[in-house]
């Protein structure tokens, strides 16, 4: 795998470049290995509170490893798509959709 495409799958297959490309466009000046550490950073974030909800120890390499799995990362994304989904339909409708 290319070390500069990030480690999940999403739809518009973007790598590290072109998302440190787009966030310097937007006044956000940073590199490609800057964005592939935020990324590891927030997945391991993800890792540490599930967990945590389930009373689960690990060491810190277990967790980093976790973080940069591919199959954890493309997980990660589908949810937070479904996330954002429900938010949007919450702002449209003004109703709960989390119940």
């Amino acid at each position: 795998m290319n070390k500069n495409q990030p480690q999940n799958n999403n739809a518009d297959n973007i790598d590290y470049r072109q998302i440190a490309k787009t966030m310097s466009a937007l006044g956000f000046k940073m590199k490609h290995s800057s964005v592939r550490n935020y990324v590891i950073r927030l997945m391991k974030r993800f890792v540490e509170a599930y967990t945590c909800n389930l009373n689960v120890t690990m060491t810190d390499e277990q967790m980093t490893e976790i973080a940069k799995s591919p199959e954890f990362q493309k997980s990660m994304s589908e949810i937070l798509a479904i996330v954002e989904d429900h938010r949007k339909h919450e702002n449209v409708t003004g109703k709960d959709t989390s119940k």
